[in-house]
């Protein structure tokens, strides 16, 4: 036991001490202490005895520059280790070298021509000696023995008179020169073999693909339709290979005319043999094209006459009512479908049967479009009741009729965006097949077969899916708007016996056809503001120019547009022509009604503003043509009215009624000048109005003060008067009655008679003018006659006391 708790107090205190030593060692040395060395280091320290004296101490330095020793001789080691490796990879590297060298030139001596001129042999072919390779026949001719010996003679070789060692010469050259042959032909077979191998996997078709190109039925359409997808591929397959045939076929008639060109018709046999396999191998292409031209025509006619089947695009389908009210929606469900979106992108490469079934789909959708309308409007559609049972309320049913327009217009914008946003969607073969046409200069006319029309654009095709809907709506809001622009005499059934009713009736009835007839002529505007959003859309994708959002497109681009724009001319003109009818018959419906002319051209200032107000048409966003935004703007009607019912105006009461059709006008954006104008026209109005108003009321306001007698009398003294005339001796104007006119003025000065015009005149300020204007003329007056009478030479009076008030002490009591 003690043994053993020796043992394990050393081991602990040695595993202290190994900690503490490693420890120190590493910050006095800063370097790892986890390697190998270190650890063998460290393990030794740890066994040194307890008991050290001085001469066995460890010193930081002297460890550090023993490990610095021990790398710095592992580092040496491994430098002679790299020279020695450096020596034998140079030496591989020469012996390599040499070796490729060898090679070289033994292939340079195998294909090279090994009969030679002079009688020295072939010799030295191996050592690379190229003296004996010195002449070298430039005819490559045929292994025929005959054509050989006549070669040979034609270079110099004479048969006769030779020895045993020349001819032993002689048909060793002939040898090397078979072998040399055989070599060249092998070499070019094997080249054509590479060539055609790759020739049919690029040009040609699988088995699979042309099976599909010749009898895929389209049977699997509604379900998997794997089979249709390879049958779709494979005729994006056939456009690619028939482009570059085409280039290939082209890149080989261009190296034989270059040949020719160069004068090269004696050129050795096997080029000339080459020559004659690239004609033959374009005749091949050729022949290839023919073929494939005929499988995609066929191809391409089979997935045109399917579509048309399947779109239900043939006339006797499209008649069909039965087809037609069960089924009105497919088109929509099938245009969408993925594997006729394909087919669509697909057969835009025949651009005749992709231009036709364009037309085929638009007929069908024109078709489909006119009969929900025509349903709408008698029978009702998708529930909703049918928009001619409102045809009593014209703003109602006009917006109905445009409300089913606008809709079916953009179902139809998103068709056609639809069919022709398939380029878009092509994948990296349509791309590479367009690219391939500007790379290659590849005139679109060359990519086609069939090339007869242009196909529709997104526009003509909205245009004719559209052109259905077209005149019934055009006839059934132009009926309205002449039915609202009617005189109500027009109507000879409506008109009573005496006539009498009508005209009682006549004011409102025009004023409910002009409100009418503005209202829809703002709905107009708004769907003409929306259809041209949609149509900017449509336009910016098919032509590249975005039109802004607020300028309306021109007419002649849809046939909706001109509907509207027509019908928007039409209700402009009748709105006109209404409301000049109505300022000029404001004096008869004054007579008829007993409403004054300002009251009755402000309610229908009043109407006109409340329905600009409410309809979206007049809008700021929504821009208005400019033929027609003078009339439907408000400074048009405001001037028509004013200026009608203003010469009418009898009271101030009427100024003030046209004064407030200015002011609900301007707060339904009237212009500030025409407001300024027509104010500045109703304030002089006034002016004129007051006048006259003080006039007759000073006269009766003198009159019941007393002072009416003696401003009849002083008048008539005025215009009678001579030199020596007195007031006193006028009859009139006597002391006695002077006395008593004043007493009686003088006794209404604490209570002024000068009326309230409370029910003559509604506005306050106006009132109170008018009140100042009768008080200070009624002081005037008694000022006047006041300074004549102390004057001794008009007045005459001995006793002026009567006159108890001076002008001034009169003013300030008679002021209102």
């Amino acid at each position: 036991m003690s043994s053993e708790s020796t043992q394990m107090a050393s081991s602990s205190r040695g595993g202290d001490q190994s900690n503490i030593l490693s420890s120190k060692v590493f910050r006095a040395l800063e370097v790892r202490s986890d390697t190998p060395a270190m650890k063998a280091a460290l393990d030794a320290l740890t066994h040194l005895p307890d008991h050290q004296d001085d001469l066995f101490t460890v010193d930081s330095r002297s460890v550090r520059v023993a490990i610095e020793q021990d790398a710095l001789q592992q580092a040496l080691l491994l430098q002679d280790e790299l020279r020695s490796l450096l020596q034998t990879v140079t030496k591989l590297g020469q012996g390599v070298a040499e070796t490729a060298a060898i090679a070289h030139r033994v292939d340079e001596v195998i294909h090279s021509n090994v009969v030679t001129k002079s009688g020295s042999g072939v010799s030295g072919l191996i050592n690379g000696d190229k003296q004996g390779v010195g002449g070298i026949s430039g005819a490559i001719t045929s292994n025929d023995d005959h054509k050989d010996s006549n070669a040979l003679s034609g270079n110099g070789f004479s048969t006769s008179g030779r020895n045993s060692d020349d001819s032993a010469l002689e048909e060793e050259q002939r040898l090397a020169f078979v072998l040399n042959n055989c070599f060249t032909r092998r070499n070019i077979a094997r080249k054509r073999v590479e060539a055609v191998h790759e020739f049919l996997e690029r040009f040609d078709l699988s088995e699979e693909d042309s099976r599909l190109l010749e009898h895929y039925a389209f049977e699997d359409v509604e379900t998997s339709n794997v089979n249709g997808i390879a049958f779709l591929n494979a005729l994006e397959r056939v456009l690619v290979i028939r482009k570059e045939l085409g280039q290939t076929v082209g890149s080989l008639d261009m190296l034989h005319h270059q040949k020719q060109s160069h004068g090269l018709s004696e050129i050795p046999s096997f080029s000339t043999s080459f020559a004659d396999d690239n004609r033959l191998g374009a005749s091949s292409a050729l022949r290839m094209m023919e073929t494939l031209a005929q499988k995609q025509e066929r191809a391409y006619e089979r997935l045109y006459h399917w579509l048309q089947k399947y779109l239900h695009l043939h006339s006797h389908e499209q008649h069909n009512p039965g087809l037609e009210q069960h089924d009105g929606d497919r088109l929509d469900e099938v245009l969408a479908h993925p594997f006729v979106r394909r087919s669509l992108r697909v057969l835009q490469n025949v651009p005749a049967f992709y231009s036709h079934l364009l037309e085929l789909i638009a007929q069908s959708r024109r078709s489909e479009e006119t009969r929900r309308f025509l349903l709408a409007l008698t029978s009702g559609h998708n529930g909703l009741p049918p928009i001619e049972m409102r045809a009593h309320d014209s703003v109602v049913y006009v917006g109905d009729m445009l409300a089913f327009c606008f809709r079916a217009f953009s179902v139809e914008a998103d068709v056609a965006r639809g069919l022709y946003s398939l380029e878009e969607e092509s994948g990296e073969e349509g791309m590479r097949v367009k690219d391939a046409k500007i790379d290659n200069n590849v005139s679109t006319e060359d990519d086609t077969d069939f090339l007869v029309e242009k196909p529709l654009t997104r526009t003509e095709m909205l245009a004719l899916s559209m052109g259905g809907i077209s005149r019934p709506l055009k006839s059934r809001i132009l009926q309205v708007i002449s039915n609202l622009a009617r005189h109500p005499g027009d109507d000879d059934d409506v008109e009573s016996d005496d006539g009498m009713d009508n005209l009682d009736e006549e004011g409102a009835f025009i004023r409910s056809n002009l409100s009418q007839l503005y209202d829809i002529c703002g709905l107009l505007l708004f769907y003409a503001a929306a259809v041209n959003k949609s149509m900017a859309k449509l336009s910016s994708s098919d032509e590249g120019a975005a039109r802004g959002s607020k300028t309306l497109v021109e007419a002649g681009e849809n046939p909706i547009i001109d509907v509207i724009l027509h019908c928007l001319g039409e209700a402009t003109n009748a709105y006109e022509a209404s409301l000049r009818v109505y300022a000029s018959m404001l004096e008869q419906l004054q007579l008829l009604t007993g409403d004054s002319e300002s009251s009755l051209a402000h309610i229908m200032i009043v109407r006109i503003v409340e329905a600009r107000k409410e309809s979206p048409g007049f809008a700021t966003d929504v821009d208005c043509p400019k033929m027609y935004r003078q009339i439907l703007s408000l400074d048009w009607p405001c001037n028509i009215l004013i200026e009608a019912a203003l010469p009418a105006c009898k009271t101030l009461d009427d100024t003030v009624t046209l004064k407030q059709s200015i002011s609900v006008a301007s707060q339904g954006n009237l212009t500030a000048s025409v407001a300024t104008s027509l104010e500045q026209r109703l304030s002089e109005k006034e002016g004129t109005l007051i006048d006259d108003l003080v006039g007759k009321e000073t006269t009766e306001v003198l009159d019941f003060c007393g002072l009416g007698r003696l401003v009849v009398a002083w008048d008539r003294y005025k215009a009678v008067q001579v030199e020596g005339m007195t007031m006193a001796s006028f009859p009139g104007l006597t002391p006695d009655e002077a006395e008593i006119a004043m007493k009686e003025f003088f006794s209404s000065l604490y209570s002024p008679p000068i009326p309230s015009f409370e029910n003559t005149i509604k506005d306050p300020t106006l009132r109170k003018l008018a009140r100042n204007k009768i008080a200070k003329r009624v002081c005037e007056r008694y000022a006047s006659m006041y300074d004549a009478m102390l004057k001794p030479e008009t007045g005459g009076y001995d006793d002026t006391s009567f006159l108890g008030h001076t002008p001034e002490q009169v003013n300030t009591l008679f002021t209102v």
